[in-house]
């Protein structure tokens, strides 16, 4: 089962890696312009080789060696979130401050950095008082503390579907280890009126969610906000079951924005067709199954419970990318994990594959020494 688990997370994350190469070399080229069109496509690479070194090095650590430095991960995931707001490290876009940047580094998101200590410290807390689960403060008010405190700074940041979906991960992580369901449905209800609130207070959001609601109305107080999402739903009509052809869509050509990035599933839609989208969702569905099956095979409850919140956390933004796309949420700015363009989610989405595995080749180990000292030796045969 274990083997059947690898295989159906590398084979899914590795189609999906493939076809985000494919496609960024296809929207690429009318992205970054003429003078340079294979620019993104070059550094995509050169940061995919160095994910894929990287996390084989993830891959090897053991995942007691793991649970013994996560207190220090945790902390320092927070300290880079919290240099988001300082400059001169922090570095604010479009308002938002998510970025940070050290000398001789290239800028990248902190929030993708804290997705991944936020749950190592989640399932540390619990390997250590797995007994305690059912209590409220142990079980449940300081671990809420533990996941708390990420979330509302990546919140701050104006980074509120990140926020929304590691609220979510780490909330599925709380239910699959066993905390009572009184002390986080409460909660959870709390959270949802809370973020309503936020949202509709925000004009900005507040018009995407309007323009959503109104999307195939072609009325000029939507035209600018509801053109992402209008267009996308262009380029699934035009592609049609088969597609228009590997890089003969026409929506990227400027009509679709973001086509590279949060919008690339539109782009493989036009040009490979339904066939090749819902062959992406299989594959999404296949991480999904493998990533659970990791989970179920654990023997401890650390590597059970970072597999849990790990497989949710690379699920649930493919979830609300492709629902934007396909206008059944409104626009939230996600990207596709493994397929959109963008070197820092790449690089620790497959950190988190890499986790994935690590705990994994830790259950197959275990089974074979626990295999090997039920096979009786000539000697105690004797005996």
């Amino acid at each position: 089962m274990a083997r059947l688990a690898a295989n159906l997370i590398l084979i899914s994350v590795g189609l999906l890696v493939a076809l985000g190469m494919i496609m960024l070399a296809s929207t690429s080229y009318w992205a970054n312009g003429m003078e340079q069109p294979h620019m993104l496509v070059s550094k995509q690479a050169k940061i995919l080789l160095m994910a894929l070194v990287t996390g084989f090095c993830v891959y090897l650590i053991k995942p007691e060696l793991l649970r013994k430095i996560t207190l220090w991960v945790f902390i320092g995931g927070v300290v880079l979130l919290v240099l988001c707001y300082i400059p001169p490290f922090g570095v604010e876009v479009n308002g938002a401050k998510r970025w940070v940047k050290f000398p001789g580094v290239p800028q990248f998101q902190a929030s993708e950095i804290g997705k991944i200590t936020t749950l190592l410290g989640l399932a540390a807390w619990y390997a250590r008082y797995n007994p305690e689960v059912r209590t409220f403060f142990k079980g449940f008010a300081f671990p809420g503390l533990v996941a708390g405190v990420p979330v509302l700074l990546i919140l701050c940041e104006k980074d509120v579907d990140t926020a929304f979906a590691l609220g979510l991960a780490c909330a599925a992580l709380f239910f699959c280890v066993g905390v009572r369901a009184w002390y986080l449905f409460p909660v959870l209800g709390l959270a949802g009126f809370l973020g309503y609130q936020l949202v509709m207070n925000d004009e900005t959001r507040r018009a995407r969610i309007d323009a959503w609601m109104h999307l195939e109305e072609n009325l000029k107080e939507y035209q600018d906000t509801n053109r992402q999402q209008w267009r996308s739903l262009l380029a699934f009509g035009n592609g049609g079951p088969e597609g228009v052809g590997l890089g003969n869509g026409v929506e990227k050509h400027g009509y679709l924005p973001e086509a590279h990035t949060d919008f690339i599933f539109p782009v493989i839609g036009e040009e490979c067709g339904l066939y090749c989208t819902l062959g992406v969702v299989l594959c999404y569905v296949t991480l999904g199954i493998g990533g659970f099956l990791v989970a179920m095979n654990a023997t401890d409850v650390f590597g059970r419970a970072l597999s849990i919140g790990v497989t949710m956390m690379l699920l649930l933004p493919a979830l609300i990318n492709i629902s934007v796309t396909v206008g059944k949420f409104p626009n939230a700015g996600l990207p596709l994990p493994f397929v959109s363009y963008g070197g820092t989610n790449l690089m620790f989405s497959l950190w988190s594959v890499a986790l994935l595995l690590c705990v994994n080749r830790a259950t197959q180990l275990r089974a074979r020494r626990e295999f090997d000292a039920c096979i009786p030796t000539p000697t105690s045969m004797k005996l």
